[in-house]
């Protein structure tokens, strides 16, 4: 179960960071109310931790140890959580396009995936 997850969210967030890295326009057009051509350094900037966190979640799903993924799964499920709840926080204030509703959606279903690897994981 949390092979297949690290894989596809790790692959999801190394293509969020290309996007980040080399059309970071596009990634905060897609959420952004107005946005300005300054907006593009920080997500470039921020792409390499994007980039390093799905490495770490591709290269994890075989090569880590059951303590390693366990905190990494917990990690990950607040990681995401917060996520959303600043894409939630960012169009209530109006700040954000509704398309932010649709990534803090799959970032709270990603959350509680990852909650879920944690329970089974430290239940073993």
């Amino acid at each position: 179960m949390h092979r297949r997850l690290f894989l596809l969210t790790g692959g999801f967030l190394i293509a969020v960071g290309l996007v980040l890295l080399f059309a970071p326009q596009a990634y905060v057009s897609l959420y952004a109310v107005d946005y300005a051509a300054g907006m593009d350094f920080p997500a470039r900037r921020f792409a390499p931790v994007v980039l390093a966190m799905g490495t770490v979640l591709v290269l994890a799903r075989t090569h880590a140890s059951e303590r390693f993924l366990l905190d990494l799964s917990l990690i990950a499920a607040a990681a995401f959580l917060a996520v959303a709840a600043t894409g939630l926080h960012a169009w209530l204030t109006g700040v954000a396009r509704p398309t932010i509703l649709a990534a803090a959606a799959v970032e709270a279903l990603l959350a509680t995936a990852f909650l879920a690897v944690w329970l089974h994981l430290r239940n073993r």
